[in-house]
């Protein structure tokens, strides 16, 4: 049985498989399934589709409390690399002398 769940903040693709499945045993099924890389950084609202449950008390578990374990400091906000004054911030990018 295939069941779904969507990405929270701060959840990963391997957070995902854990909480939809009990177990990371399906790590790469998913990934497969998800057409993902298991590293691949997964947008908040993102539905994510499982292989079914292996282990119903850890499911049962994660659905109280969802395990987050993205490294958020770490992802680059797309605007941030941007150029041109269309983008510059005075005193970010941009500084007046």
């Amino acid at each position: 049985m295939q069941n779904t769940n969507k990405v929270q903040q701060g959840q990963s693709f391997i957070d995902m498989v854990c909480q939809l499945t009990g177990s990371f045993e399906d790590i790469l099924a998913m990934a497969i399934l998800n057409n993902k890389s298991i590293t691949e950084v997964v947008a908040i609202g993102e539905e994510i589709a499982g292989t079914g449950i292996r282990d119903i008390d850890t499911v049962t578990q994660f659905s109280k409390k969802q395990p987050a374990t993205a490294d958020l400091e770490n992802i680059e906000d797309p605007e941030e690399n941007l150029e041109g004054i269309s983008y510059w911030i005075i005193n970010k990018n941009f500084i007046v002398q």
